[in-house]
């Protein structure tokens, strides 16, 4: 593929969609230039930077596109080709999601591996109060995020890609010099695009256990897991169910999750559609220590560094949910890649998949297949 190399992209959002579709955009031999309202040496608290705070499994929750599955297969196509080149930060964990009440199994189990439904599972993680009644079992991906982000940064930075704090709104596109931008701002995307409602931000509140060892299932593989317990104990404030999660990493835990509905002010301030949900759920600390406890027999409070996070994630009112295409009003070529929801990191590879392939459209290039994406992204990766 012949490619002109006078062509460059400046990408706006340095969260791990923005990283992700620069990195593979260099692959293809393109310079690109990354905007930025906050430095990534800043301070690591600041909810509205998402990509600080993910759970990082593969899974694709909390979000809606109509090519979702397809979105899927190519993110899971790319995690795993770098999790057989050993990646930084890729580990595969036995996971399962549990409920409390009969649950239909979700269109993208049929994607995992060694799937087993509830009726055919020999262990679980398990609380010693509330029986399980539905779920699944299967191997799943995930992004230890200490080691899987900085990775991904330094690669970007080590082949000549540029970090500009600087930021950008839909009124200054012309002032930036590059041809095409890829907007992964996420809900910073509020100053780039005009949407025709107000968004839906989703808070997600975590709680990270320090120095903690991983669990194990009796056939000695990692687990994590998901547990609905039911909407009597734990639900939004339209008594939609939620689910609590344990996601061991290398050096700790990552117990979360709740997902409460909520938009931005014009002065970009978050409002709750309960007020309620401005506290951290008391659901998440004490259903995980009691599966925890009773299930490996450790005690969550004997480990004494622990931080409560909460950060907000763009899901946007649309019916498609996830918004990946140009931008047909924009003067200046402008492709969306926002609103993922709760599946920034899961859907990360495939969107910046199609990223390319919009890209490649608007120059009228050949298009490119996943065999050649990856190939081309593996050896930009991995060669000296």
């Amino acid at each position: 593929m012949n490619l002109e190399m006078n062509k460059s992209i400046g990408i706006i959002g340095a969260g791990v969609s923005g990283i992700t579709t620069a990195v593979l955009l260099q692959a293809f031999g393109f310079d690109v230039t990354i905007y930025t309202k906050e430095r990534l040496s800043s301070d690591k608290s600041n909810p509205k930077f998402a990509s600080l705070f993910p759970s990082a499994s593969i899974i694709p929750h909390s979000v809606f596109h109509p090519e979702l599955n397809e979105l899927f297969f190519i993110s899971q196509y790319f995690f795993k080709k770098l999790l057989k080149s050993s990646f930084p930060g890729l580990t595969k964990h036995e996971h399962f999601e549990l409920f409390a009440f009969n649950a239909e199994q979700p269109e993208y189990l049929i994607q995992m591996e060694d799937v087993k439904d509830f009726s055919d599972l020999d262990w679980y993680p398990n609380h010693s109060e509330i029986d399980t009644k539905s779920g699944w079992g299967y191997t799943c991906l995930f992004a230890d995020w200490h080691f899987y982000f900085p990775q991904l940064i330094k690669k970007f930075t080590s082949q000549k890609g540029k970090i500009v704090q600087q930021d950008v709104d839909i009124n200054r596109l012309n002032d930036l010099n590059e041809d095409i931008i890829i907007n992964c701002s996420g809900i910073g995307s509020n100053q780039l695009t005009k949407e025709v409602e107000s968004p839906i931000i989703l808070k997600g509140h975590l709680l990270k256990v320090k120095n903690t060892p991983l669990l194990k299932s009796p056939t000695g593989n990692t687990v994590s897991f998901n547990f609905s317990p039911g909407p009597h104990l734990y639900s939004d404030s339209n008594n939609t169910p939620l689910d609590i999660y344990c996601y061991p990493r290398k050096t700790d835990w990552i117990l979360g999750g709740s997902r409460f509905k909520g938009t931005m002010d014009k002065n970009n301030n978050w409002i709750p559609d309960n007020p309620v949900s401005e506290s951290f759920p008391n659901q998440i600390e004490s259903l995980n220590s009691n599966i925890i406890k009773h299930t490996f027999d450790i005690n969550l409070q004997q480990f004494e560094e622990k931080e409560y996070q909460y950060s907000y994630r763009y899901v946007r009112k649309e019916k498609n949910g996830l918004r990946i295409e140009k931008d047909g009003e924009s003067k200046k070529t402008l492709i969306h890649n926002y609103a993922h929801g709760g599946a920034g990191v899961t859907l990360s590879w495939g969107c910046a998949f199609r990223c390319i392939q919009l890209v490649l459209a608007e120059l009228a290039l050949l298009q490119v297949g996943c065999d050649e994406a990856t190939e081309r992204l593996s050896k930009a990766i991995f060669s000296s």
